[in-house]
């Protein structure tokens, strides 16, 4: 009888990360010989693991080379032997080694520029929690798990939040699956 092997093939990013593990200071020509990722697919991984703060540019002659080549890194956050994976829904790295999405939203960017310093004006806390959870509906109708998910509240802030959301009648129950909710925003229509 002929045994097959299900063993898989481990991806380039795998084969990066075990690198950038056993070499805590590295170049990125000497990543190119190892993996078979283009200088694209490269320079998009270590810019997702530099925001998310595993990787840090080092600087040679006080600053960091602009070709993406001749740079070196350092390794600061190493959590274990599975690289972190992208997620393109959510726009941010999942720590496979510690189960948890990183913080960070990689590519949010801020919405005001702060040009002087004025009154600032104490946000309500729940006020701030409910913003976030009809922020994530407005894109799409998500079930109570997902929005809990991707709110980054905690269970008892997400619980408090949504309570106070649908019994302002912000929000509504759309549909029930398997006994999970799916939750969708009130859209108030100007009657003009």
């Amino acid at each position: 009888m002929t045994q097959f092997s299900m063993k898989r093939r481990k991806s380039d990013r795998q084969y990066v990360w075990e690198y950038m593990r056993r070499n805590r200071v590295f170049r990125i020509e000497d990543l190119f010989p190892l993996v078979d990722m283009g200088t694209e697919s490269l320079r998009k991984y270590f810019g997702q693991l530099e925001r998310a703060g595993y990787i840090k540019a080092r600087k040679k002659n006080g600053k960091v080379p602009k070709r993406f080549a001749e740079r070196s890194y350092g390794l600061i956050k190493n959590t274990g032997i599975l690289c972190p994976v992208w997620v393109e829904k959510q726009k941010r790295l999942f720590d496979r080694n510690e189960q948890k999405m990183q913080i960070r939203d990689l590519h949010m960017t801020l919405p005001v520029v702060v040009t002087k310093a004025g009154k600032m004006n104490p946000v309500d806390p729940v006020e701030y929690d409910k913003g976030r959870i009809v922020q994530l509906l407005e894109e799409e109708d998500l079930d109570i798990l997902q929005l809990a998910q991707r709110s980054g509240l905690s269970n008892g802030k997400f619980s408090i939040a949504l309570a106070k959301l649908k019994e302002e009648g912000a929000i509504t129950e759309k549909s029930k699956e398997l006994g999970v909710p799916t939750y969708m925003l009130n859209r108030r229509e100007n009657a003009s």
